[in-house]
């Protein structure tokens, strides 16, 4: 078995795709590069590779991390060049490597995301955040509403909140910076916590959202 890890930018241009639409972009672009991918068997063959933790709607990227199977060895730096000549715009690979056959896949390591939240300051300073910021931080619980297949349900977020930072950004943006446990099994999406500040606090305007980085964060 030949593996290859992928580190994927979901730029502005595509930021309004669903995660599903990326994966389907990104296997058009395998087929016009010609990378050679394993395919599963059975009746409906798909190629074998698997995802990090998906990622919102209306959310940027520089860190989406893909491993692909091979059906035999490629150079990682021809792959990269391969898929970024055929890549839909704001789409782009970043690295790739290769990964053992005896080595467990780096992406099943992945149980958090460090996200960048740039707010407007419409009737929010970064003093004003800090304070909701440390509210929040203190609080036992942090219930948020959620809704999947029509049915409603609260959910405390407070336990996969891990870190977060705020900062002056330009003269009308205040920078938050957020550690959230964000895997495929469960957690606290960028989402809840958003949603968490904006309860908080009045006027609070999002100008972009963006993943930084998934990482392996210890004891969470």
């Amino acid at each position: 078995m030949y593996r290859v890890l992928l580190k994927l930018r979901k730029g502005e241009e595509v930021k309004y795709l669903s995660h599903r639409d990326v994966i389907r972009a990104f296997e058009a672009a395998l087929r016009r590069a010609g990378i050679s991918v394993a395919y599963s068997t059975g009746f409906n063959p798909r190629p074998r590779m698997s995802f990090g933790s998906a990622l919102g709607v209306g959310v940027t990227s520089d860190d989406e991390r893909i491993m692909v199977e091979l059906s035999c060895p490629e150079h990682a730096s021809h792959i990269t060049e391969q898929l970024n000549a055929v890549m839909p715009t704001g789409m782009a690979i970043l690295s790739a490597e290769e990964v053992p056959a005896e080595v467990k896949s780096p992406i099943s390591a992945l149980n958090a995301s460090e996200f960048r939240v740039i707010l407007r300051s419409d009737g929010c300073t970064p003093e004003g955040v800090k304070a909701v910021v440390e509210e929040l931080l203190a609080a036992a619980e942090i219930k948020v509403a959620r809704e999947r297949q029509g049915r409603a349900s609260e959910v405390n977020i407070r336990p996969g909140i891990l870190e977060i930072r705020v900062s002056p950004g330009t003269e009308s943006t205040v920078l938050v910076d957020v550690c959230l446990k964000t895997t495929e099994t469960g957690g606290t999406r960028i989402q809840d916590f958003i949603k968490a500040l904006e309860e908080q606090t009045n006027g609070l305007v999002v100008e972009s959202v963006h993943r930084i980085r998934q990482y392996h964060a210890e004891d969470t």
